[in-house]
């Protein structure tokens, strides 16, 4: 029997507040979720994060992640402008987003929908609402237990 060894799944969160990061670093700790939780502050740096350019240029360090937690109000290139250029390019347009954002306007989430984004998460993230959407992605690797060797 092969045994087939199961790469847990890479988060990429594009977010310039530290405590929305800490917050959402907190409820996967309370959900016991220890999947690879990496951090960018704008879209220009999850742009390069994406194509391996400046300083995410190695592939190894800096993987294609699973799922998009994307901040829509950001410096520079913004989360809308972010998902315009990722929805309109043809290697990233099947990356999985999620919008994390303060607002629940309806015109933000019919933007986001309108780019192929499926979940909209209002501010503070809770672990519940990250469990949700984990769970509804395909072949997504949730890691409840961090093995310590």
């Amino acid at each position: 029997m092969t045994q087939k060894k199961v790469q847990p799944a890479r988060i990429l969160m594009v977010e310039d507040d530290e405590d929305d990061v800490l917050f959402t670093q907190r409820a996967m700790e309370k959900g016991n979720i220890w999947n690879q939780l990496d951090v960018v502050r704008n879209g220009q740096q999850a742009l390069d994060y994406l194509h391996h350019e400046h300083d995410y240029a190695d592939p190894a360090a800096y993987p294609r992640p699973d799922l998009i937690l994307l901040d829509l109000n950001l410096p520079g290139i913004d989360g809308r402008e972010f998902l315009k250029r990722m929805s309109a390019d043809p290697d990233l347009k099947n990356i999985p987003v999620a919008i994390t954002s303060t607002s629940d306007y309806e015109r933000d989430i019919e933007f986001g929908r309108a780019h192929g984004v499926q979940h909209y998460l209002i501010k503070p993230i809770q672990v519940d609402n990250l469990l949700q959407v984990f769970t509804t992605l395909p072949g997504f690797c949730l890691v409840f237990n961090k093995v310590i060797e």
